[in-house]
C-alpha cells in the first residue's frame, strides 16, 4: 500500500507546460505514479484537490537562514509560502568554514544580516557546518554555498589588502575542500567586507575552483546602481575566462537616475547566453532591498573587523569624514543612502532595548526625533547595538521589477532577513508573485511563475531529483488555491503568513496541512553530487 494519493488537482509540473487535471501518488519520499489513478483504495491517505494547483515545492535561491535555521528548524516563514528547499551561504557572508579564534568577531559583524540567535558556533570545516544543520532537523531541504567571507577571514583576516601567495593557497585549499564536502557553488558579495577587499586574482582563483567542481558562481555585484552594467560584465568576464557559470544575486536597478534601464541590463544576459555563457539570476518581487545597516558606512571603514569599525565610529574626526562621504559619495562605491534617500531607509531589526522603538521608522524620521543628522543616527545605532541593526531601503521602480520578473533566466530568491520587523519578502515572496504578477496583473502566466520557482532553480543547482513532478523524483509538493493566494506581509507589519497555501509536503511528509504547520521536520541537508 502506498502512502498518499492526491486526486483531481490542476497539475502544474514545473516545466512551464500548460496545467492538466490529474492525480499523483507518493510512496515514502518519492512520487510513484501520475495521471488518472483509479485504485484509490490502495493508499493510506487520499486528498481531494479539486480546485487546487499541485506544483513542485518552491526553491529559494537566495536564503539567509544560515543561523536562524539552527535556532528554529521549523522554518515557518518559508514553509508557509510553499518553499521546500533553500540555498544558504549567500552574498559571501555564510558561516563556514570557521575557526574558534575568529568566530566571535565574525559573528558580531554578521548580526545585522543573520541575527544573533543563541546557538553554539562549534563547527570548523564546511562539512562540520552541514552536520550542525542536521542536528536539530529541518523542515526545508537545505543546500549551501561556500562563501568568500569565511575563506578570506581564515586566510587574510579583515585587512584591506590583496592576499599573499601563501594566503591565496589557503583560500584555494579551503574552497576546494568545501566543494568536495558538498557545496553547491561559491558566493561573494562585492559590497561587503571582507569580500570587497579581494582582488581580481583572488576572484579568478575562486571562479576556477568553482568551475572545476561544477558549481555556480553566485555574486552580489560590486554596484547595483550607476555601475551596474560594468559590475555584471565583470562577473561575466570571469565566466568567459574560467568557464564558471555566473549567477547574479537579486538582480535590480537602483537609484532614480537609472530607473527604466532594466531592458538594457537584461540584454547583457541574453548576449552572454548567445556566446555560450551559462548566465542567470535570482530576484525578489519587491521594489525595496534589505541588508545590514552597517553597509551604509563606506567599505574602507570596515577594515580590521567590527571592533575597528566601532572604534572609528567613536572618533569625532572620523565620523565627520564618514558623514561627508555618505552625503557626497566615493568613486566606485555604491552609496545606498543617496540611492534611496534618508526617508526611504527604514530600520527593521534591532535587539530588545531602548532602540527597539525605532523599528519600522525611517532614518530621516529618527533623525528628526533625536535632533541630529541621519548619518549620526546610523553611527549611534551601530555603536549602541554593536552593529546588530538591519534596514530596508526603497530604491527601485516597480516597472523595472516587473520587467526583470518576466525574463526566462530569472529564479526566485527571497533574500529574506529574519528577526525584528523584516522586509516582507521573508514571509510573502511566492504569494506576491502568484497574487500580484500572475492573478492580478497578468505579467506572468501561472505555469511560467511556477517554473521560475521550481524547475529552473533545480536545474541550476543540479538537483535533478527535485523541481519537477515526475514518477521517481522526490515528493516535494505544494497545493494552493490560485484564487485565494494572498501576500499579507507589509512593510509596516511584515511577519504575516500568506493565505491560500493548503498543503506542503517535503520528502513525502506533510509540513503544512489545511493551512496549518504540522511540526514535521522531514527536510534534508543536501550535498552536491550525493
Amino acid at each position: 500500500m502506498a502512502d498518499l494519493l492526491i486526486r483531481g488537482a490542476k497539475v502544474v509540473d514545473g516545466t512551464g507546460a500548460p496545467w492538466y487535471k490529474g492525480d499523483l501518488a507518493v510512496a515514502g519520499d518519492t512520487i510513484v505514479k501520475m495521471g488518472r489513478i483509479t485504485d484509490k483504495e490502495a493508499y493510506k491517505r487520499v486528498i481531494d484537490a479539486d480546485g487546487l494547483i499541485l506544483s513542485p515545492g518552491f526553491i529559494d535561491m537566495h536564503s539567509h537562514s544560515d543561523l536562524m535555521q539552527l535556532a528554529d528548524p521549523l522554518g515557518s516563514a518559508k514553509i508557509r509560502q510553499g518553499i521546500t528547499t533553500e540555498l544558504l551561504g549567500q552574498d559571501g557572508l555564510g558561516v563556514a568554514p570557521m575557526e574558534e579564534g575568529v568566530a566571535a568577531n565574525y559573528r558580531q559583524y554578521l548580526t545585522g544580516l543573520l541575527g544573533n540567535p543563541a546557538i553554539d558556533w562549534s563547527w570548523g570545516s564546511f562539512a562540520d557546518y552541514l552536520k550542525a544543520l542536521e542536528g536539530p532537523g529541518t523542515a526545508t531541504n537545505l543546500a549551501v554555498l561556500v562563501s568568500h567571507g569565511p575563506l578570506r577571514l581564515l586566510a587574510v583576516g579583515m585587512d584591506e589588502r590583496p592576499a599573499t601567495t601563501e594566503e591565496l593557497n589557503k583560500i584555494d585549499q579551503l574552497a576546494t575542500q568545501a566543494m568536495e564536502q558538498g557545496a553547491f557553488g561559491f558566493s561573494t558579495g562585492l559590497i561587503y567586507p571582507p569580500c570587497v577587499f579581494g582582488n581580481d586574482q583572488e576572484l579568478s582563483l575562486l571562479a576556477r575552483v568553482t568551475a572545476t567542481a561544477g558549481g555556480i558562481f553566485v555574486v552580489h555585484v560590486r554596484n547595483e546602481r550607476d555601475l551596474l552594467e560594468e559590475s555584471i560584465q565583470e562577473i561575466f568576464d570571469l565566466g568567459r575566462q574560467t568557464g564558471v557559470a555566473p549567477h547574479i544575486s537579486h538582480l535590480k536597478v537602483m537609484g532614480k537616475e537609472n530607473w527604466g534601464q532594466a531592458g538594457r541590463i537584461l540584454n547583457l544576459f541574453e548576449e552572454a547566453r548567445r556566446e555560450g555563457l551559462e548566465a542567470a539570476f535570482d530576484q525578489y518581487p519587491y521594489p525595496a532591498g534589505s541588508t545590514m545597516l552597517s553597509i551604509l558606512i563606506p567599505a574602507h571603514a570596515h577594515a580590521g573587523g567590527p571592533e575597528a569599525l566601532l572604534a572609528r565610529l567613536k572618533n569625532p574626526q572620523t565620523r565627520a569624514v564618514l558623514s561627508r562621504q555618505m552625503a557626497e559619495g566615493l568613486p566606485g562605491w555604491e552609496n545606498i543612502a543617496t540611492a534611496a534617500g534618508w526617508d526611504g531607509i527604514l530600520v527593521t531589526g534591532v535587539p530588545e532595548g531602548a532602540n527597539k522603538k525605532w523599528e519600522g521608522q525611517s532614518l530621516a524620521n529618527i533623525a528628526l526625533k533625536r535632533g541630529c543628522s541621519p548619518q549620526e543616527v546610523v553611527f549611534d545605532l551601530l555603536l549602541e547595538e554593536r552593529l546588530e541593526v538591519s534596514m530596508v531601503n526603497f530604491s527601485m521602480h516597480p516597472e523595472d521589477v516587473a520587467a526583470i520578473m518576466q525574463h526566462p533566466m530569472g529564479m526566485l530568491g527571497t533574500d529574506g532577513l529574519l528577526g525584528g520587523k523584516p522586509h516582507p519578502r521573508a514571509y510573502g515572496s511566492t504569494a506576491r508573485i502568484l497574487q500580484k504578477f500572475v492573478r492580478e496583473e497578468g505579467i506572468l502566466g501561472l505555469e511560467q511563475a511556477v517554473s521560475r520557482m521550481t524547475c529552473r532553480a533545480a536545474a541550476r543547482l543540479g538537483l535533478y531529483d527535485r523541481g519537477l513532478l515526475r514518477p521517481g523524483l522526490k515528493a516535494d509538493l505544494v497545493l494552493f488555491d490560485p484564487d485565494a493566494v494572498e501576500d499579507r506581509a507589509t512593510f509596516t507589519d511584515p511577519c504575516q503568513f500568506p493565505g491560500g497555501f493548503e498543503y506542503v509536503f517535503v520528502n513525502g511528509l506533510p509540513a503544512l496541512e489545511r493551512g496549518q504547520e504540522t511540526g514535521v521536520l522531514s527536510g534534508r541537508v543536501l550535498r552536491k553530487n550525493r
